[in-house]
């Protein structure tokens, strides 16, 4: 039995999507650099960004065995209370061997609030973020609200690191209610090879 015209053309235009997203992704971005190799000689390279969390001092790699995401846990040492804040930050460190220009991006994506135990604090606590050179240097001010694309750092070079910097707040309207309770916050962070080529990528 023949496959009908109009199943051929949604098939078709299927792939044509797919293609298009992988563009949008980078992938073509890996090939379009050209380089010099001796024949019959095949090096390998590794694309590893460690991670730090502070205050917690726990060290992590992005990609963890079987390649499942990492999980990195920052657990702020102060109490919030209403009208306050806490911080703690991520430095992301480029740890690749790769030859040549290697430089990453690190994004912070949107944080995700959720209540613990039945609590309701959630309702009450919003997230900010900025980027910096360091822990010592996010301080305490210019955190603004993760925008819908995330937080986006300047470009990581190999054996260089980037820090991303978490404000806390707990509204000042937060009712005694909330005293006790506890929140868990996720935020995603995606590390992104950027163009090595000077004359662009595809």
């Amino acid at each position: 039995m023949g496959i009908p015209r109009n199943l051929r053309v949604t098939a078709l235009v299927a792939a044509a999507v797919l293609l298009g997203l992988l563009t949008v992704q980078g992938s073509y971005a890996l090939w379009a650099a050209a380089a010099s190799a001796t024949p019959g000689t095949v090096t390998a390279a590794s694309f590893d960004v460690s991670l730090t969390g502070t205050p917690t001092g726990q060290v992590t790699n992005m990609t963890a065995a079987g390649g499942q995401s990492a999980i990195i846990s920052l657990n702020p040492s102060t109490a919030l209370t209403p009208g306050s804040a806490v911080y703690s930050s991520v430095s992301a460190a480029n740890n690749s061997d790769a030859g040549g220009q290697f430089n990453i991006s690190v994004t912070a994506g949107a944080p995700v609030v959720s209540n613990v135990a039945g609590g309701a604090m959630a309702t009450y606590v919003t997230v900010s973020a900025r980027t910096a050179a360091t822990d010592g240097a996010c301080g305490t001010t210019n955190y603004l609200a993760v925008p819908a694309g995330g937080l986006t750092s300047a470009a990581v070079p190999k054996g260089t690191s980037t820090t991303l910097c978490f404000e806390v707040r707990l509204a000042s309207n937060a009712p005694a209610a909330v005293k006790g309770q506890a929140v868990s916050i996720s935020i995603p962070l995606t590390a992104t090879q950027l163009c090595g080529v000077s004359s662009g990528c595809a």
